[in-house]
């Protein structure tokens, strides 16, 4: 008799559970606040639009460990792409960087971001995939979280002038490299 009165008392705990805490009929989950305030339903990281704005600079590492002043860069149209190795989008489209870089080197820079990996996990994910054009290390995320990146990657299209002209969450293709750049560098 006791075997079946711990199975109606573990019954009426999770009806108990899910009752308290769990969904109403429609399948939408109840929430208890522990203080007063407004739910804020979760969401995925979303960067702030930054198009049109000027491009935040801050001192971060070459890819040698050396501080690098990204303000340095300003003065001629620039590509930053912000990017990890554990990140497979980021993987995809490197090649097609690596292919606009070649093409539009001579009157584009080219910069790779990478506020989470080492310089040494960097450097060797990017040479077995071919990358040739300048990487960054952000460790700090100053300069990520200077111009309202959270969601990767990240790329933006940056006029000689230091202005945001185009700003891609998620991952480039070769056919959105070319079209962008072509317009930056007219």
């Amino acid at each position: 008799m006791s075997k079946v009165l711990r199975i109606v008392a573990v019954c009426l705990l999770v009806t108990f559970v899910s009752t308290a805490c769990g969904s109403s009929s429609d399948g939408v989950e109840s929430v208890l606040l522990d203080e007063p305030g407004e739910y804020q339903e979760p969401g995925i990281a979303v960067n702030e639009l930054v198009e049109g704005t000027r491009f935040e600079t801050a001192v971060v590492r070459g890819s040698d460990g050396s501080d690098v002043n990204i303000a340095d860069f300003l003065g001629r149209p620039m590509v930053v792409n912000f990017w990890f190795s554990a990140c497979p989008p980021c993987k995809r489209e490197m090649p097609a960087i690596e292919e606009a870089h070649l093409r539009y080197g001579d009157s584009v820079s080219f910069v790779g971001v990478n506020p989470v990996d080492s310089e040494k996990r960097m450097n060797d994910f990017a040479s077995d995939i071919g990358v040739t054009y300048l990487l960054l290390s952000d460790p700090d995320s100053q300069l990520m979280v200077a111009n309202g990146i959270a969601a990767f990657p990240t790329t933006l299209f940056i006029d000689a002038d230091g202005v945001v002209v185009e700003q891609i969450s998620g991952e480039v293709t070769a056919e959105m490299l070319s079209r962008t750049l072509d317009g930056l560098v007219l």
